[in-house]
């Protein structure tokens, strides 16, 4: 496909129209409302951050001090959870309570979220150099391996873990994301799940997309996780409170800018070519088919043609946030493969 600076023609068009009716939007909020709507507000830190969770820090040699949480028994086996976008170490909450007592469990803060290290270039979020921390962590906590349990963006990370470093995955969790050469196979093929990665286009664009989500307040987040086409099939399982430690979390310095960083790295210093190949270690995939960003061939796909041992479930009507719409059934399925 001809592209103009790492994007598609179309995806490049869909960039610039979303980016005009965005800044419009923008715009008349701003003006309804005197400007408020694009203020953010001061926050303090939600005590659903603090109480019951012991909260650490490690440098990695690469000079990121990433933040996590942890809980279990030290000697215990490691099992580390890796967040998506827009979530942070929080997002796995039911699954730190559920597996604290077989494992040492450890859920980070990505860098560029949280209490993490935020890098200034867009360089700084290749996913070499996210894998490349997850390898760094779990031996730098005095393992050899772990098991890898990532969602969304936190799934592309745990793909390229394991293909990177796969003599450090004891056992692959991945949720509701396809293997990296799946997904850019669907890019190219499917027009479904192109008009579906709308936003992945528009995220290119400097700035806007960073306002846009903050705007009223973070009002998109609501309508991700609340909203009945995106959101959580289970609401009870996603409370006001919650919503204030991600609002709080977000609205932290550079914290939006680093998140989007991650889409703007991958198509600005792609390293496609470099995941061209299957997953090795024993790997298992759970899929909400309720899943409003990504469409379900990307799970069998990678299932049938880029796992050397992989096993797939489908979670019926579990929406995208499938750790928290349907933490006892995730829970369940990765007690089985582990």
């Amino acid at each position: 496909l001809t592209s103009v600076m790492g994007l598609p023609l179309a995806a490049r068009f869909t960039q610039f129209v979303v980016t005009f009716l965005v800044s419009l939007h923008l715009l008349w909020r701003w003006i309804r409302t005197g400007g408020k709507a694009l203020e953010t507000k001061d926050r303090r830190l939600s005590r659903k951050l603090i109480y019951g969770y012991k909260h650490k820090h490690i440098m990695l040699p690469s000079g990121v001090n990433m933040h996590y949480v942890e809980a279990g028994d030290a000697s215990a086996p490691l099992m580390v959870f890796v967040h998506g976008f827009p979530e942070f170490w929080y997002t796995w909450r039911h699954q730190i309570e559920h597996f604290k007592d077989r494992f040492r469990v450890v859920a980070i803060d990505q860098r560029g979220y949280g209490e993490s290290s935020k890098p200034q270039n867009i360089a700084d979020y290749s996913q070499t150099l996210l894998a490349k921390d997850i390898d760094d962590l779990i031996h730098g906590l005095g393992y050899s391996d772990a098991v890898v349990v990532g969602h969304d963006w936190g799934a592309f990370v745990a793909w390229a873990h394991a293909i990177l470093f796969p003599q450090s995955v004891r056992r692959l969790v991945i949720c509701n994301v396809p293997h990296p050469a799946a997904y850019g196979r669907l890019l190219k093929t499917n027009e479904k799940q192109r008009k579906m990665s709308w936003y992945v286009f528009f995220y290119q664009t400097p700035w806007i997309p960073e306002a846009m989500i903050a705007a009223d307040d973070f009002e998109l987040l609501e309508k991700l996780f609340w909203d009945k086409a995106t959101g959580l099939r289970n609401k009870d399982n996603f409370t006001a409170e919650d919503m204030e430690a991600w609002k709080y979390t977000f609205s932290q310095p550079d914290c939006l800018r680093s998140a989007i960083n991650y889409y703007r790295c991958k198509f600005q210093y792609p390293e496609d070519e470099k995941f061209e190949r299957k997953c090795k270690p024993k790997t298992l995939i759970l899929w909400g088919d309720g899943d409003k960003f990504l469409v379900k061939e990307g799970a069998t796909l990678s299932a049938e043609q880029w796992c050397e041992d992989a096993t797939l479930h489908f979670i019926p009507g579990a929406s995208h946030w499938i750790q928290q719409d349907e933490p006892d059934v995730l829970n369940k399925h990765i007690d089985e493969f582990v």
